[in-house]
């Protein structure tokens, strides 16, 4: 159906309109709907399919350029949105079980400077699960998260860290110690969590600690041999058991060998582990944390990482820096809570 509608000027200079564009629920040329599904679309794959995807699904012809600066305006008020949106700071008050904060970093081409952190957190709340015992770790699952939110940006970590509080103290969270940061072994995170968090609960993400067991069990024993297979699972048992005490454990049993060539050898590789593991030895509770239910594992920061880089990093992507944080709150909002709420304002 096509539609001619009439062009307003003003003589006084003052900018024109189409008079009837309010009561058709035009916008920008187009209409909402079209504008949503654009946005959807947009944070999933490139404006080129974008453009294509709504030919053929929707009719609508709208080339790549204009449908790019549209959805790039929306992340900028998805960007102001995410952080001053009652609907969702009421719903998350209301929301039952714990806070989380899960951070992370990601890559993304800027024009400007290349490759460039993008640093991500997400916010959530879970009901506690059931508790387990550390010989059930492998079949245990958690709850969903009741409410999910996230955001990112490419920023310092000083920069970064200052944004927490602010988010958290609108989402009614008062004290640190009802927070549970968790997060892999990167420096920047856990300085920046004792900075900003300080007494809240603080959790080593249990697959990052396994990769580096798995890593110094390879550097022994090799690659595919099925000693290597056997001491890692030894010692994942001993770490999520015991923690800290079950790494030293492990790494004593792994030097008990006659040779001293050998011995030496060993020794050099699990120096390397206690060396990784030190600084978070108070952050290795994962016995106690399954007891009670909690999360061991910084799986959704992990998954809202991978989510950004499906659509920032795609083959060939390269963006202006003052375009990231858009995109990067486009893609946020769109896996999270805030969708319908940005869209119904």
């Amino acid at each position: 159906m096509t539609i001619t509608r009439r062009y307003f000027l003003c003589p006084c200079g003052l900018p024109g309109s189409y008079a009837v564009d309010e009561v058709l629920g035009l916008s920008g040329r187009m209409s909402r709907v079209v504008q949503k599904h654009a946005c959807r679309l947009a944070s999933e794959v490139s404006f080129e399919a974008t453009e294509e995807h709504l030919r053929e699904m929707l009719g609508v012809r709208v080339c790549a350029e204009t449908i790019r600066q549209m959805v790039e305006g929306h992340g900028r008020a998805m960007q102001k949105h995410q952080s001053d949106d009652p609907v969702t700071e009421q719903a998350f008050a209301q929301a039952s079980g714990e806070v989380e904060l899960a951070i992370d970093a990601g890559k993304v081409n800027t024009r400007e400077e290349g490759w460039k952190d993008l640093k991500i957190a997400v916010i959530s709340k879970r009901e506690r699960g059931r508790p387990c015992s550390p010989d059930q770790f492998d079949s245990h699952r958690l709850p969903a998260a009741t409410m999910v939110l996230a955001f990112a940006m490419i920023a310092t970590s000083k920069t970064f860290r200052r944004s927490w509080r602010p988010h958290l103290k609108r989402l009614g969270v008062r004290t640190c110690a009802s927070v549970q940061a968790l997060g892999d072994g990167a420096a920047w995170i856990w300085k920046s969590v004792q900075r900003c968090l300080t007494g809240c609960q603080q959790t080593l993400d249990v697959f990052h600690a396994c990769e580096r067991l798995a890593q110094c069990a390879e550097a022994i024993f090799g690659k595919d041999s099925p000693q290597k297979q056997t001491a890692f699972e030894r010692g994942r048992s001993l770490l999520v058991a015991s923690g800290w005490n079950g790494v030293c454990q492990w790494s004593w049993e792994l030097q008990q060998v006659a040779e001293d060539a050998e011995q030496q050898r060993r020794f050099r590789a699990t120096q390397k582990l206690l060396a990784y593991f030190t600084p978070h030895a108070g952050r290795l509770n994962y016995a106690k944390h399954l007891a009670e239910g909690r999360p061991i594992g910084s799986g959704v920061v992990e998954g809202q990482a991978k989510t950004l880089g499906l659509r920032l990093k795609r083959r060939g992507a390269r963006w202006n820096r003052s375009n990231v944080r858009p995109m990067a709150s486009l893609v946020c909002v769109r896996h999270s809570c805030q969708w319908d709420s940005y869209w119904n304002r």
